[in-house]
């Protein structure tokens, strides 16, 4: 049996804003992230329909996203964007740092979910990371990296690198048969 909230489709009231996203220039089926996502609030509505429609923008016309329930205010299964209708899965195996949209041909795109929090310079340094890192660098591999940042100190690429290689290094296959953005 389902609550009434779970047949509901949530449509975002508020003004649309561009997201803060940043993407890898080349993507790959190798590269595990595509990119990074820093959402404003903690509004699971108003910021993914935000990133809907930049998605869209971008010829990625979502169907559904998976997302960890940790970081949200709420957890609708639907919401409305665009005339259409995303469906929302919730993961807690999934790590908080990641989302990962998926188009109804199979299509997908993985990013890293910077905290609404984040000081400017730590979104900006883990956005970094996440779209010109290595390939195999994880999300969790980053969080790792800002983590371990003292205040004030520039991130670098080596660190990044060295928690990837600690973690076993590239993922082999971590895709098949999926088709990028």
């Amino acid at each position: 049996m389902h609550a009434a909230d779970d047949r509901r489709t949530l449509i975002s009231t508020a003004a649309p804003a561009a997201p803060r996203l940043k993407f890898r220039g080349e993507v790959s089926r190798r590269t595990i992230l595509d990119g990074a996502w820093w959402p404003r609030s903690r509004d699971v509505v108003v910021e993914l329909s935000n990133l809907v429609a930049a998605l869209d923008a971008r010829q990625f016309p979502v169907a559904r996203i998976m997302l960890n329930p940790s970081v949200w205010d709420s957890h609708p299964r639907r919401i409305g964007v665009a005339g259409r209708t995303v469906r929302l899965g919730w993961f807690t195996t999934l790590g908080a740092e990641l989302l990962i949209a998926t188009t109804s041909g199979d299509r997908r795109v993985d990013l890293l979910v910077v905290s609404p929090d984040a000081s400017s310079a730590s979104a900006d340094a883990a956005m970094t990371m996440a779209s010109s890192g290595p390939d195999a660098l994880t999300a969790a591999a980053v969080r790792a990296a800002m983590s371990t940042q003292s205040p004030g100190s520039p991130t670098s690429q080596s660190r990044a690198e060295a928690d990837w290689e600690s973690e076993g290094g590239q993922v082999n296959g971590h895709r098949t048969g999926t088709t990028r953005l």
